[in-house]
């Protein structure tokens, strides 16, 4: 699974996940403060199959 994290028109994450079958898999990022900028963001995530379940969290500090 590649994931992707856009900024304002910016990338600022790229990164995979591994998921073999039948296993879940697990990966994150950690960026500085300042990385995203002000405002909105979007997640791209793209798989290898359709049937393939994801979940996202995003913790920012306030």
């Amino acid at each position: 699974m590649d994931v992707t994290m856009e900024s304002q028109g910016y990338q600022v994450a790229d990164f995979t996940v591994d998921c073999p079958v039948g296993t879940p898999g697990e990966s994150s990022v950690v960026m500085d403060a300042g990385v995203v900028r002000s405002g909105s963001f979007t997640i791209g995530v793209d798989t290898s199959d359709e049937r393939v379940r994801w979940a996202l969290t995003v913790t920012q500090p306030e």
